[in-house]
């Protein structure tokens, strides 16, 4: 596929451009390496409004195209890059309600970045993750497509419901692991590996708001493999909340045998004295049978993120089976709670059943 692609690439630049490429073919001295993946599956949601049925991308790992570019300086001893990814999501697990059942597609960049390397490290620039972004969810247990720890991305657009009053709470605005600041626009650093620990640091903007993050990641043996993170970031927000600080990190570790446990927590504050800080905490063990198939089950806490006083609890169970390398099957449930000050409301409880395709 690739050769083809960049064949076609040569035959277009040579006829477009009216240049001859026999002798000298600059695209072969870049690696082009495309890749891309479709995931849907089937989410039932059941709340104090009732149960429905959703067809949806799972927001877990949504379907997406992408393609890595490089090429070597060899005169320079340097690596020059770029990296391109566009996701493509309809009605997103994320974003679905008893409301909203059909949410139209579109393409989002997620990645839009070109980036140098060599002896002193990597340097990026453009549309990318910061340096935290994933260091909350450090996770070797195989099930991360239908048990991943950033909770609202299935089920997130589904409302806790006030017995009393029939208010409605999303569950995305009370239960969140506070992964950090994700992807935006930034210039990224990361160090030269100091043996088995990564470290990176990057500034930018997200949402018109100064970003700044701090990351660094291990990984080694211990009866298998262990790998941890930790991460700290600052967003200058402005107005009453001024800088909104996260700090928190991950920890997971594979025991030879496929046995696997997880644990991760944030804590994440502001300048505004009105605004309550929240913290998350999340712990998982599963088993892992061999190459084809994993389990887990998974319990999560997230205190004040809404208001104070506000807890949410999740207990839920995942299976994946993956029968090849391009290829995942998967099934969940999830049962969410949600208490308050003076307030009671409905769980919500969450299925999906689902397929990942890489390709």
């Amino acid at each position: 596929m690739t050769k083809n692609i960049r064949k076609t690439i040569s035959i277009f630049a040579t006829s477009i451009m009216g240049i001859s490429m026999a002798n000298a073919d600059p695209i072969k001295e870049i690696d082009f390496n495309p890749y891309g993946q479709i995931n849907l599956g089937y989410m039932h949601g059941d709340t104090g409004l009732g149960s429905e049925g959703y067809i949806v991308n799972n927001n877990n790992s949504s379907s997406r195209v992408g393609a890595n570019l490089s090429g070597d300086l060899e005169s320079h001893n340097i690596t020059v890059g770029a990296h391109v990814e566009l996701g493509y999501v309809q009605n997103p697990s994320s974003a679905v309600s008893p409301e909203n059942k059909n949410i139209s597609g579109e393409f989002k960049d997620r990645h839009l970045n070109v980036f140098l390397e060599g002896a002193a490290g990597r340097f990026s620039l453009g549309q990318g993750n910061g340096a935290a972004n994933g260091n909350i969810e450090a996770d070797l247990s195989g099930t991360n497509v239908v048990s991943f720890a950033n909770l609202p991305l299935v089920g997130g657009g589904l409302p806790f419901v006030n017995k009393e009053s029939m208010e409605e709470v999303t569950l995305k605005s009370s239960v969140s692991n506070q992964d950090f600041e994700s992807r935006y626009s930034r210039l990224r650093y990361d160090a030269p590996s100091l043996g088995p620990v990564d470290l990176s640091v990057s500034q930018g903007t997200k949402s018109n708001s100064d970003v700044t993050e701090f990351g660094g990641r291990v990984s080694f043996p211990l009866a298998g493999q262990v790998v941890a993170r930790l991460g700290y970031s600052t967003k200058d927000v402005g107005e009453a909340s001024g800088d909104v600080e996260t700090i928190g990190g991950s920890i997971s570790w594979l025991h030879t045998s496929g046995f696997n446990l997880t644990g991760a927590y944030s804590h994440r504050t502001d300048d505004n004295v009105a605004s309550p800080d929240s913290a998350f905490y999340w712990a998982k063990v599963g088993y892992r049978f061999n190459e084809e198939h994993a389990i887990d089950a998974h319990y999560a806490e997230t205190m004040d993120l809404r208001l104070k006083g506000d807890n949410a609890e999740t207990i839920g169970a995942g299976y994946v089976y993956k029968p090849a390398q391009w290829l995942d099957i998967y099934a969940g449930y999830r049962q969410h709670s949600l208490s308050g000050v003076g307030a009671d409301y409905s769980n919500v409880n969450v299925a999906i059943l689902g397929s990942r395709i890489k390709f």
